[in-house]
């Protein structure tokens, strides 16, 4: 028979997860930028034979980012993610609270200021974590993403020379898109379906669909 202690233990840790889920949805709806609770993903200096979990790391993808090669790495469920550029390696906080990555987890812009987006399906929808380059130095920016429609995606859609973080919510319909720094930059109208944004499900919009938020 399993201890009493152990089954409360894994209640809570459960409970626990979903509720900083819930709590992303929420302030995302209201156009904040929510912060985990967790600390700062840790930085390492590692080489490729990093371990993930209790095993060793494997590659997933990669990518090329201001000629520099930056790799996403996960164990063998996709869990214990580590986005690698050089030495630099760092934890991803999404995988912690309970996404798993795959191939089409990472998605980079290089631009003055370049960023990448690691993201995965959780819970019917998709998490998403921004990391962004400064002078060499990559940072995870610790404001997680949450769609309920599936369809975080970066790109510079303003013609900034800096990308952003478009979120797609279905209730109401609209994308959400925001800057490297979390702001509320600005939103789509709102739609009667999914299928009404451009380019949906590969969500690609233009800097004449972006207004202010309502």
């Amino acid at each position: 028979m399993v201890p009493r202690s152990v089954v409360v233990t894994a209640v809570v840790a459960a409970l626990v997860t979903v509720g900083a889920l819930a709590g992303v949805a929420s302030l995302r709806d209201r156009g904040e930028a929510p912060r985990l609770e967790a600390a700062a993903p840790a930085i390492s200096q590692q080489g490729s034979s990093a371990e993930c979990g209790n095993g060793p790391c494997r590659t997933l993808t990669t990518q090329s980012v201001d000629g520099a090669r930056v790799e996403l790495l996960a164990d063998a469920a996709g869990g214990n993610g580590r986005f690698q550029s050089g030495g630099q390696v760092i934890q991803t906080s999404i995988t912690e609270l309970g996404a798993r990555l795959d191939t089409n987890s990472l998605s980079c812009v290089a631009a003055s200021v370049s960023a990448c987006l690691v993201t995965a399906p959780l819970n019917g929808g998709r998490l998403g974590e921004l990391l962004v380059d400064r002078g060499g130095d990559w940072r995870s920016m610790d404001k997680p993403y949450f769609s309920t429609a599936g369809v975080v995606v970066l790109g510079d859609v303003l013609g900034t020379d800096a990308p952003e973080v478009t979120v797609v919510e279905s209730s109401p319909v609209l994308a959400r898109m925001y800057g490297l720094d979390g702001a509320v930059l600005g939103c789509t109208r709102t739609y009667t379906y999914l299928s009404q944004l451009r380019g949906w499900p590969d969500v690609r919009l233009s800097a004449s669909d972006v207004r202010r938020c309502s």
